[in-house]
């Protein structure tokens, strides 16, 4: 019987396979240095930003320039509005659930309103299109509800009536001057605890510096809300139920400041308040339940003069 097939076959000599070794490597090590070239980018050299069709890539993967926030927070009222006013989805749950994600992660508020914002939001889209959703009165009360808890969705600039002509400009409470208030009963209460301090040889600042946690127990949870609770009852006091409000003049721009609430035995305006623009001289008026100043139109002002 003959020796066939692969053990049949002699072995080659070892200098045949020391010649043939060079050859084979070599194009081996070109293929490598090849496939190395033909390698793509780095993933940190990809656009994260392409993520979605709310990104800078269509639908065929074209590339198109990037919504603004602006631009998806439309897209995303519109799709409340179309869901729960007109019941019909505008896009996917998918897709909104995605387009809410981006908003987030961007900083964006209108992902995160409150029910009465939504509602207040989508109201306005319905009316522009010419289908409201709810009465004039309703909106009205809705508008000032919101705009006494303090919402920005309510924010408007100083804007003009086309029918009264009156110019008109949201207010704001001014919380820093509100808060400047307290500091002369917080300093009077402070310098009362000095004394006592001094008149008992130091007794609470012994208590103070107690070991830990004696020591921050003491500091934050007994001096300090006292002193919080005698500093404010002694500023209520003074300026009862006060309120500052700030607004820019409809007529210029210049910032302008007034106070509702009474001093001492004085009683001071809790509705509206009437001062002068430290700048053009303009008559203001300042409502603190609509929490809007207004000035009357040139005409008005010149046949008062």
């Amino acid at each position: 019987m003959h020796a066939t097939g692969f053990y049949s076959r002699a072995p080659p000599a070892r200098g045949a396979l020391a010649a043939a070794a060079p050859a084979t490597r070599l194009p081996a090590r070109l293929a490598v240095r090849a496939s190395a070239q033909k390698q793509p980018a780095p993933l940190a050299s990809v656009d994260d930003a392409n993520i979605n069709q709310f990104c800078s890539l269509d639908a065929d993967g074209k590339r198109i320039a990037p919504m603004t926030l602006g631009e998806k927070e439309q897209v995303f009222l519109e799709a409340l509005s179309a869901f729960y006013y007109d019941g019909r989805p505008a896009i996917t749950d998918e897709e909104f659930d995605m387009l809410k994600d981006e908003l987030v992660w961007s900083g964006s508020k209108v992902a995160v309103l409150s029910t009465d914002e939504q509602r207040f939001l989508e109201a306005q889209i319905s009316y522009n299109k010419g289908k409201p959703v709810m009465s004039d009165t309703d909106f009205d009360a809705l508008k000032l509800k919101l705009r006494q808890s303090g919402s920005i969705i309510t924010a408007e600039g100083p804007r003009c009536s086309l029918r009264s002509r009156t110019m008109y400009s949201n207010a704001d409470p001014d919380y820093l001057r509100m808060t400047a208030i307290n500091i002369p009963a917080a300093l009077v209460v402070l310098g009362g605890v000095f004394s006592v301090d001094d008149l008992t040889g130091f007794e609470i600042t012994k208590l103070i510096e107690l070991p830990e946690p004696g020591g921050i127990v003491a500091l934050w949870g007994f001096l300090l809300p006292i002193v919080y609770v005698l500093a404010s009852s002694i500023t209520n006091v003074i300026f009862r139920d006060a309120l500052i409000l700030k607004a820019p003049c409809p007529n210029c721009g210049t910032e302008a400041v007034t106070y509702f609430g009474d001093i001492l035995t004085v009683a001071g305006n809790r509705k509206t308040n009437e001062i002068k623009c430290s700048s053009c001289q303009s008559s203001l008026v300042f409502d603190s339940t609509t929490r809007e100043v207004k000035c009357d139109p040139p005409e008005a002002k010149a046949k008062a003069a």
